[in-house]
């Protein structure tokens, strides 16, 4: 395993050889994007630690997921789509407080959609998303969310 390169993809089967081999904690990371590819790595690689990454966009809520599942709490769900809009809001209130309205729209039209990704008949508000220009159009669209998708 010493010839691998930096930034080489270690599978986690090789992760498990290095951990069996060391002292130190081992972080995973690669394609955990819920409870079931967590607890997969963990159990496989028996890592240290694991590491999320783009599993989080428009989804922060991986973390809890993740959690619940290595800790053996069965039954986490993800909140509702209208607390995930009050979510996605909030963070854009935030960017628009630290970045200004100008990038707050820019970051909104592509942070948004993910917190749309797998919602059914979101197709029309993503149209409306890439559309951004003020803090009005996402209090709008986030509104139109909560009425008309669940």
């Amino acid at each position: 395993l010493h010839d691998k390169m930096p930034g080489e993809i270690w599978s986690e089967e090789e992760i498990a050889k290095v951990k069996a081999q060391l002292s130190v904690p081992v972080i995973a990371n690669g394609d955990i994007v819920d409870a079931e590819s967590a607890r997969k790595c963990r159990n496989w690689t028996n890592a240290d630690g694991l590491m999320i990454g783009r599993a989080t966009f428009g989804n922060p809520w991986v973390f809890a997921e993740a959690k619940a599942a290595l800790t053996g709490e069965d039954g986490y769900e993800r909140p509702v789509l209208s607390k995930r809009m009050d979510t996605a809001v909030r963070q854009f209130e935030m960017a628009l407080e630290d970045k200004g309205e100008h990038i707050c729209c820019l970051e909104a039209r592509k942070h948004f959609a993910w917190y749309l990704r797998g919602v059914a008949y979101a197709n029309y508000y993503k149209e409306k998303i890439s559309g951004i220009q003020k803090m009005e159009d996402i209090y709008q669209i986030a509104d139109g969310i909560r009425r008309d998708l669940k």
